[in-house]
Parts: structure tokens; C-alpha cells; sequence
């Protein structure tokens, strides 16, 4: 029997997809629990029952995007072999989140609190974990391909995976301008130059 003021047909992963469409195009402080109720279609009791504020909804939003991500980009980077077509694919599937007609356009880490009133900051700082936790990846990724001897011992890993994580989240602005997929996909071939010469 479901828990009273939910009713039977209430979908909460359908829900929480929903809720961050909102988040996305939003930001956190440009969304509020009516706009969260709206879009979800349901009662505000079935809501607060299922996910409780907006802050609890936030952040189960926030996990659903990363699970997006590591089922993308993150796989991307980890299941090709070679260091060059990891971080190709990977920058395209970013830009296929970001210009995705089935979503904002842009990267919910990337926009969703860039700046937020005092009492929200940790939301703030929880993004730039979670984008300083991406940048890791791609360095960790790096120093693998480094190991494996696929990359001059001369290659300086930090520098490359600061480039590549300033360069995608360039990539996420772009998109929220209106860049197109291929407008994008273009510029990736010049972002696998300095790549390309570190290469043995």
C-alpha cells in the first residue's frame, strides 16, 4: 500500500528526472520548490514526502547528473584504450550532454551555483568539489597513459588535465550560448594538439 498523499502512480525516478530539468536550466537559486511542484505534476504533499526540501531534492538531483556523467564521459575516458581516443570521446560525449535537445543546453555542475547567497554557499562549494573530482579523473587518466608509456616522459600531466578540464568546461559556457554540437566538435580537434605532442 503506498504511504498516505502519494498516489499509486507516482514515479520517483521519473520525478526526480524532472526536478533536474529544472535545476539545470534554472540553477539552484533560480528554482523554487512551486516550480520543482509544477513541473513534477504532483501534489506538494506527495513532493516533500517523497524528497523533502529543496536542498534533500538538490542534491539527489546532483547525484542523478553525476550518474549521467559517469555513464559518458567518465566511461568514455576509462574504456578506450589509448590516452587520445579517451579524451576525444570524452570531450564529444560532454558535448553531447551539453547541446542534447533533451535538456538544457549547457552542464548542471557547471551552472546550476556558480553564485549563490551566503546561506547557500555549500552548494557552491559542493560543485567546485565535484568539478575539482572531474579534473582528477581526467588527470588519473592521464598518468595511467603516462605509465603505460603512451605519452613522452617530458609530458607535464597537470598542465594537460587543467587544459582539459578548462577546456570542457569551456565547452559547457559555449553550449549555454548557443553553440551547436558541431560548432563544438570542431573545436576538439584543435584541443588534441598539445595531446597529440606529448605523444611517444
Amino acid at each position: 500500500m503506498p504511504p498516505a498523499g502519494r498516489p499509486r502512480t507516482f514515479d520517483r525516478d521519473e520525478a526526480l528526472k524532472k526536478a533536474m530539468l529544472v535545476f539545470w536550466e534554472k540553477g539552484y537559486e533560480g528554482t523554487t520548490m512551486s516550480d520543482l511542484i509544477s513541473t513534477i505534476g504532483m501534489k506538494a504533499p506527495s513532493v516533500y514526502a517523497a524528497f523533502g526540501n529543496k536542498d534533500a531534492l538538490f542534491n539527489e538531483v546532483l547525484g542523478l547528473y553525476n550518474g549521467i556523467v559517469k555513464e559518458g564521459p567518465l566511461k568514455a575516458l576509462h574504456e578506450n584504450a589509448h590516452i587520445l581516443e579517451a579524451i576525444k570521446q570524452s570531450m564529444h560525449e560532454n558535448i553531447s550532454i551539453f547541446t542534447s535537445p533533451n535538456n538544457p543546453s549547457s552542464c548542471l555542475v557547471m551552472t546550476a551555483a556558480i553564485n549563490c547567497t551566503p546561506e547557500n554557499t555549500r552548494h557552491v562549494e559542493k560543485l567546485k568539489d565535484v568539478r575539482a573530482d572531474y579534473k582528477g579523473a581526467i588527470k588519473a587518466r592521464l598518468s595511467k597513459a603516462a605509465e603505460e608509456g603512451q605519452l613522452v616522459e617530458a609530458a607535464n600531466i597537470e598542465s594537460l588535465a587543467e587544459f582539459y578540464t578548462t577546456f570542457i568546461h569551456g565547452l559547457a559556457m559555449r553550449a549555454r550560448d548557443g553553440s551547436t554540437n558541431s560548432e563544438l566538435s570542431a573545436s576538439c580537434e584543435y584541443a588534441l594538439l598539445p595531446l597529440k605532442a606529448a605523444l611517444k
